[in-house]
């Protein structure tokens, strides 16, 4: 896959996710073998406006790269201007949002509002294109509903304009994250992108789930969810692809000490009371499968400072590591 100047070997993308996927937790999946990563998506009304929130969440860093900033909106002004700005901040490549189904962003036309209006839906595209030289990539949905499946229309609307790679949630709007993507459109929605390179996105959360989307065709995976249980899916995915066995699991003292690093890199980014109480839907997903960890999650939602916070859990480690499995 070519983004520009880069070529990346069957790209493994950490999803674009709001309030997960900042600079902290962006720093843990690309050190465990994310090949793309993405800021948090971003108005573009409020880039255009300087608005303080939304500049500090497309701030990229060099550890990152290649790092893409996620824009979303339907004005094309804004959006010519935001991507301009965007490019400023020195990111590889510029991915569109066409796909949140959040009722406040999709029933203003924003987001998967795009796939009820394929005019508009390449009207977007020509202006982000416009307002920047750098690479423009498209992430978005099935379609609005299932009476509504445009995505065969959008890759190739896509590929006429220049969008050098698609990323689709096999999900419909109006399923939100209910139910269970669709693989089965992945190869016919590949033919209908020609050269442009196609990741898969939704329901993908094993190394399996990842080599079955390469062989329906696509040239990478992206992962959301999966990625927030288990940040370690990108490196164990790569060796499950390499040698066809699973890599080790990580070890207890492996999920306490990323979740103690992620907390501290978190807060060191939002603030000391806003880092700790946003992190806290963090731990339920480090301490997964780990016996009797119910009351170490009670006790650390009660906790608003980073040094109490790691004795509990340095605490829970030393317990678990004394009582046989």
């Amino acid at each position: 896959m070519k983004l520009g100047p880069l070529e990346i070997h069957t790209p493994l993308a950490l999803a674009p996710m709001e309030d997960v996927s900042d600079i902290a937790f962006r720093a843990i999946c690309k050190e465990r073998g994310a090949d793309l990563v993405y800021t948090e998506f971003t108005n573009v009304e409020a880039i255009v406006r300087d608005v303080k929130s939304a500049m500090d969440k497309i701030q990229v860093t060099e550890a990152e790269r290649p790092v893409g900033i996620q824009l979303y909106g339907s004005n094309g002004e804004s959006l010519e201007r935001a991507a301009a700005i965007a490019e400023s901040l020195g990111p590889d490549f510029i991915d569109i949002n066409c796909g949140c189904w959040v009722k406040k962003v999709a029933m203003r036309g924003d987001g998967a509002g795009l796939l009820r209006d394929l005019g508009r839906f390449e009207s977007v595209v020509q202006s982000v294109t416009r307002g920047t030289k750098l690479p423009v990539t498209v992430k978005t949905r099935l379609g609005w509903d299932a009476d509504s499946i445009v995505i065969l229309d959008v890759a190739r609307m896509l590929e006429h304009n220049g969008v050098q790679a698609l990323t689709v949630h096999c999900r419909t709007r109006k399923q939100g994250y209910t139910g269970q993507a669709d693989w089965s459109w992945l190869p016919g929605i590949k033919e209908a992108c020609g050269s442009m390179p196609l990741l898969a996105n939704g329901d993908i959360v094993t190394p399996e789930d990842i080599k079955a989307i390469l062989d329906l065709g696509c040239d990478g995976a992206m992962i959301g969810r999966g990625a927030i249980e288990n940040p370690w899916i990108f490196e164990q995915a790569k060796h499950y692809l390499a040698t066809g066995e699973h890599a080790s699991a990580p070890s207890a003292e492996d999920r306490i000490e990323l979740c103690i690093r992620h907390l501290k890199d978190h807060v060191a980014l939002h603030g000391d009371r806003r880092g700790v109480t946003s992190f806290r839907k963090f731990y339920v997903h480090y301490l997964r499968g780990m016996r009797d960890s119910h009351p170490v999650r009670v006790a650390l939602m009660a906790l608003y400072e980073v040094g109490p916070i790691e004795e509990v859990l340095r605490g829970f480690l030393e317990r678990y590591a004394e009582v046989p499995a």
